[in-house]
């Protein structure tokens, strides 16, 4: 003989915790904003690039490289990537750029910082020995004027001697208002040129 009350409490709970299963990224999302947490956003363009292998032997090894941006909370921009992943061929220079928009009425100064990371068998170690920028952003400080977008360019090479079993190169930027005197900001390098304005 079934109890009903039993059935009921047994529904009532299992709802709960369905509701408690589709409640845990916007909670996690609430709890990194609340404490100043960057929260990861990986953006996927419309279509996916499978991983190509890594070396040909031929001079012409292609890998994946993806760029992904976060934005401390309390920054009023918006920071996107132009491209979100592209198709890279190991010793030749790669031109894009990241766009930031200045959401609030007032002037904000910007700090952004960055990481490179691969996949493959190194997974988790940091690209950047095998980077050769010529172009970037990070490390500097940035205005950006009230309700305009700044292009941010960035122009870097694989190198060649990238690890064998690297087929994806991640660019994770993140970037924070500037504070004054910020240790995060380095000297302006004399070759990079001015971001352009739109």
């Amino acid at each position: 003989m079934t109890n009903p009350r039993l059935g009921l409490l047994f529904a009532a709970i299992s709802l709960v915790m369905l509701g408690i299963a589709f409640a845990a990224v916007p909670l996690y999302r609430l709890f990194c904003q609340t404490l100043g947490i960057p929260v990861p956003r990986v953006l996927v363009g419309t279509a996916a690039h499978p991983p190509v292998p890594s070396a040909t032997g031929d001079g012409t090894r292609i890998v994946t490289v993806r760029f992904v941006s976060n934005v401390s909370k309390d920054t009023p921009l918006r920071f996107t990537p132009l491209s979100f992943a592209i198709r890279a061929r190991v010793g030749e220079p790669v031109l894009t750029a990241y766009e930031a928009q200045n959401t609030s009425p007032l002037p904000v100064n910007g700090v952004a910082v960055h990481e490179v990371y691969g996949l493959g068998g190194h997974a988790g170690d940091d690209m950047l020995p095998y980077i050769d920028l010529q172009q970037c952003f990070c490390f500097e400080l940035q205005h950006y004027p009230a309700r305009s977008t700044i292009r941010l360019p960035l122009s870097f090479t694989v190198r060649p001697d990238l690890p064998a079993d690297i087929h994806t190169v991640t660019f994770a930027y993140t970037l924070f208002r500037a504070l004054p005197d910020d240790p995060r900001v380095r000297p302006k390098n004399k070759n990079a040129s001015q971001e352009l304005t739109r």
